[in-house]
């Protein structure tokens, strides 16, 4: 193949000096802007090329030809050569330009038959203006303000005793409260010990469940629920059935259903990163103009700019808010959209600023947001109750598990979601987004949890229950 550079004021010149020089059957192998203008970089092949110059020498006689066809056979003079050449040269005879075109408008369908293939065949939630709970919302007289009423209780009269009486009653309160904690341990013992000896295979599945990180209420629970007569490998897998029916889990529903989603929790939980993780899941699905980000997070350094890298990142829109008492004014503004999050202020549940964020949470009530608790896997038991009895009161959605890699096991988190009857929503392994979001399957959660027991036996009758 022969390779020649051709330089022109544009493109159709360049392409016309190819064509007379190299044919119509010349390919072209690059192309740039220059100062001159274009630069193509084209080939052909070299018998092509011979063909050509044979078909410019015929020019200067007195027969001509069709500026689109090239004589391709050197037997010319054959009949039959030349019906051919005309047939071959009419299937070429259409210009490098046209094949460009032609090459531009395929890549083209291309790249959106790939976006069709990325996005999902359902369509993405309705924008928040047409969510039912948020039409009220969102009418077109927003001049009026919304009347807060100030409820102004009377104090409350209280009769109190004499300082004598009321320390006395104390006195009697502890000393009741001490001989009830103690004829419940007694009588957990007494109670303990008939099990072991009426039914020790319970007896030993409730042990292993203490063991595992399980608390006594759930673990008796479970316990209870097994067969009598079960051998102690078929009871083990029938535990974790058993689990795993009283695990709820979700169905994706914030990437489904959409809404206006905010993520609460203690301060190092990993809301920030769950919140990307969830904008490039919907992102990844739907597209990125249906999506927004907002984040109240103000007390954090860099809180901000690191929401509104991941939206850039992401082709979303992202804003900030000094306060949530402007998140009715910017959502407004983001009616359109099928699905917001709103990263809220991490602080510690013993600060001082705790409350105040937990008031205004409360008082954003008629937007109709979706709280979902975010907590981490790695967190004992006490401080994972400590943080939904905090922000119970708002209303939980979901539970969204983090961290749950670095956890050794997941009985403490369980046992909230059991007790509290939780769903837990989302589950987070890892620091990639949105690889390392998922949502739980309840039987490999049940089974997770479970194989934490240290007993062989145990072990290896959870592994034939998989």
């Amino acid at each position: 193949m022969k390779l020649k550079r051709f330089v022109a004021a544009d493109m159709r010149s360049a392409l016309s000096l190819i064509k007379e020089e190299l044919g119509a059957e010349a390919v072209i192998m690059s192309n740039k802007r220059v100062a001159e203008g274009v630069e193509i970089i084209a080939g052909v092949e070299t018998d092509s090329l011979e063909v050509v110059k044979a078909a410019a020498k015929k020019k200067t006689s007195s027969r001509t030809i069709k500026d689109d066809e090239v004589t391709l056979s050197k037997a010319a003079t054959n009949p039959k050569n030349s019906k051919v050449s005309e047939r071959k040269s009419s299937e070429f005879a259409k210009s490098l330009l046209e094949i460009l075109e032609r090459q531009k408008q395929e890549q083209s369908k291309a790249q959106k038959s790939a976006v069709k293939a990325n996005s999902a065949n359902s369509e993405p939630p309705a924008p928040l203006y047409a969510q039912s709970g948020l039409k009220d919302l969102f009418k077109q007289n927003n001049d009026v303000k919304e009347k807060v009423e100030n409820t102004h209780g009377i104090s409350s009269y209280k009769s109190f005793a004499s300082e004598k009486e009321s320390e006395e009653l104390k006195k009697m309160r502890q000393d009741v409260d001490s001989i009830r904690r103690l004829l419940q341990f007694e009588l957990a013992g007494l109670m303990s010990d008939s099990k072991k000896r009426e039914e020790p295979v319970k007896a030993m599945i409730y042990e292993l469940l203490l063991s595992s990180g399980f608390d006594r209420s759930v673990s008796s629970s479970l316990s209870d629920e097994i067969d009598s007569d079960a051998s102690f490998n078929f009871a083990w897998r029938q535990l974790a059935g058993i689990l795993e029916k009283k695990i709820k889990t979700g169905n994706d529903e914030i990437i489904t259903e959409g809404g206006i989603v905010t993520l609460i929790g203690p301060a190092g939980v990993g809301k920030t990163t769950t919140l990307a993780k969830l904008a490039a899941r919907f992102v990844m699905k739907y597209g990125a103009d249906r999506v927004a980000l907002i984040t109240a997070d103000h007390y954090r350094i860099g809180a901000v700019e690191q929401v509104k890298t991941y939206g850039r990142i992401m082709g979303c829109s992202s804003f900030a808010i000094k306060s949530l008492d402007e998140l009715p004014q910017m959502l407004y503004t983001l009616k359109d959209k099928s699905l917001v999050l709103v990263d809220t202020v991490g602080v510690g549940l013993n600060d001082e600023r705790f409350g105040t964020q937990l008031a205004k949470l409360k008082e954003q009530s008629k937007l109709n947001l979706k709280h979902y608790l975010v907590l981490p896997a790695t967190a004992q038991r006490r401080v994972l109750e400590q943080a939904y009895e905090h922000f119970s009161s708002l209303g939980i959605k979901g539970l969204i598990l983090t961290k749950i890699d670095e956890s050794q096991s997941l009985a403490d988190a369980l046992c909230l979601c059991i007790k509290e009857k939780l769903k837990l929503s989302y589950c987070t392994d890892g620091q990639r987004v949105p690889e390392d979001l998922s949502v739980p399957s309840a039987k490999d959660i049940a089974v997770k949890a479970l194989s934490a027991v240290e007993n062989d036996v145990a072990k290896e009758a959870l592994a034939f229950s998989k």
